[in-house]
């Protein structure tokens, strides 16, 4: 059973509705560091070898990483430290439901408390 995240939390606790959190989520990953300029700011890729990997997602479905592998620029366990520092640099999804009104701090930090209260500190929030 996978564990429930803290915006599905929030909806059942009817702090959010459904279109909140979708509306957050997409403002969430429009914020998303490529994963390019991150190869490129850790100097993992040159600047002609991420536009040779984005030139080519023009002609296929495939993900940025997927396609660096492919080409032989970056192997997985890179392409997976990349995934794990674009993580971190992505911003909560109660701070983006904070900034878009829906809630305050008093109430996001209340329902984190009890977020991990229920699913320990360890639970995914983001």
């Amino acid at each position: 059973m996978e564990a429930e995240r803290f915006g599905q939390y929030l909806i059942k606790s009817g702090i959010v509705d459904e279109e909140d959190i979708l509306n957050a989520l997409n403002l969430q990953m429009q914020r998303n560091t490529p994963m390019g300029l991150l190869a490129i700011e850790h100097k993992m890729l040159s600047v002609k070898q991420v536009f040779n990997v984005l030139n080519a997602q023009h002609q296929t479905q495939k993900m940025f990483g997927e396609l660096a592998v492919e080409l032989g620029y970056l192997s997985m366990e890179k392409v997976q430290a990349l995934t794990e520092i674009q993580k971190t640099k992505r911003p909560y999804l109660g701070i983006i439901l904070m900034e878009m009104g829906k809630i305050n701090q008093e109430t996001l930090e209340n329902m984190l408390d009890k977020y991990h209260q229920k699913h320990g500190e360890s639970a995914n929030i983001i």
